[in-house]
């Protein structure tokens, strides 16, 4: 089933603040919860399964915290979704004796997969008018 939850979208936020860490500096988890307004703990789970899925590097010491593993530019959108929900794309292969449902089914998946296959740095650029800065 297609579908996004509070948890996608929260941790889409905390890769967004993220991708504007400047000269790709870790940021601790209380700065990223100030600027998205999460709970420390909620967003210590996700941070933790973003880095599981390789797209953050924990840092630890006085310094530390998260990090992008790779450049903005090289994230999907659709990547950190999947990462924190499972794949969005489940069919149940029972979609009756109509090919023609089936079609639509599939060609439903091909463009919400284009659609979640925004980079995580083109964000700012596609929905520039409410951009913020960090």
């Amino acid at each position: 089933m297609i579908g996004v939850s509070s948890k996608g979208l929260y941790g889409l936020a905390a890769m967004h603040v993220l991708s504007h860490s400047i000269n790709g500096r870790t940021m601790q988890v209380r700065e990223i919860a100030a600027m998205t307004s999460l709970s420390h703990s909620y967003l210590e789970q996700l941070l933790s399964q973003l880095r599981k899925a390789g797209l953050l590097i924990s840092v630890r010491g006085s310094n530390g915290g998260y990090k992008l593993s790779r450049p903005a530019y090289e994230i999907t959108v659709l990547e950190i979704i999947e990462s924190l929900e499972g794949s969005i794309f489940e069919m149940d292969k029972n979609v009756g004796s109509s090919i023609i449902l089936e079609s639509f089914w599939l060609d439903i998946q091909k463009r919400v997969q284009e659609l979640f296959s925004l980079k995580l740095s083109d964000i700012d650029q596609s929905y520039q008018p409410f951009s913020y800065s960090i």
